[in-house]
């Protein structure tokens, strides 16, 4: 699962992928042909500010990446990182839907191209039609949570960790059961692209009626009908064995994005 990279660490790893094996100022002189070698030197330990302008333009040229590689997004726009961005209590996001909430789909959020973040406890939102978001658990039920953040993650990466920006959200982790890999705080993505289990991983699940968790799926060989197991990182929690079609896949962890 990857994991959000800064700026002067996506220019690092670049630069000792041209480079490898070579002190910072040889990598440095042979990633710039002889130019700017101190600018990149000092980016690379992380002692510069982030370029901007013909400099950011000139240090991608260098480093033969598009300016998205380096800043996560398009070159005419404004560099950023990773941005949590709580939403005004008063914001009420768009939609062209009505009931009783928002599907993931017909989300507009605040801020252009930010994914929302879900409150993790179903039923946190109810209430208040356009505050919550609702995902379908199986059985005719539906989960309620509430948009508390938005996050603007650059583009570049999000398109790395999901198939589909669109469909992706942010849930922090609660309880203890997915220590130590994941502690109570931590904030993934989740791509609801990924609703079937094609391959072993973490993924945001359902039994139909409760609601959603976050757990380790793994599917069990020569199984008919297929079957897997539900699995907690903490040792602490045993292990569950049921039938793949018993579980309402709701998205897969596709990326981690920070902490509380």
């Amino acid at each position: 699962m990857p994991r959000m990279k800064s700026a002067y660490e996506r220019i690092r790893a670049r630069i000792d992928e041209l480079h490898p094996g070579t002190s910072d100022r040889a990598a440095s002189l042979a990633a710039s042909g002889g130019r700017n070698a101190d600018l990149l030197r000092t980016i690379k330990q992380g002692r510069s500010a982030f370029p901007r302008g013909d400099n950011l333009q000139g240090l991608a040229a260098y480093l033969r990446w598009p300016v998205d590689a380096l800043t996560g997004e398009p070159a005419d726009g404004e560099p950023y990182e990773l941005e949590r961005v709580p939403l005004d209590e008063n914001h009420v996001p768009t939609s062209d839907t009505d009931g009783e909430g928002y599907g993931r789909d017909h989300y507009s959020p605040n801020i252009p191209g930010a994914i929302p973040e879900l409150d993790a406890r179903a039923g946190g939102g109810e209430g208040a039609v356009g505050e919550v978001m609702v995902l379908p658990i199986g059985n005719g039920t539906i989960s309620a949570h509430k948009i508390v953040d938005e996050w603007r993650i650059p583009p570049a990466y999000l398109r790395e960790a999901v198939s589909s920006p669109d469909r992706a959200i942010v849930l922090p982790i609660q309880g203890d059961s997915m220590l130590p890999n994941y502690a109570p705080g931590d904030r993934v993505i989740i791509d609801l692209a990924e609703h079937e289990l094609r391959a072993d991983g973490v993924y945001l699940i359902s039994d139909g009626f409760s609601e959603p968790q976050i757990k380790r799926l793994q599917r069990i060989m020569f199984t008919t009908p297929p079957r897997c197991k539900i699995i907690s990182d903490n040792p602490s929690y045993e292990a569950q064995e049921v039938d793949v079609d018993g579980v309402r896949i709701l998205g897969k962890v596709a990326a981690y994005v920070g902490r509380r």
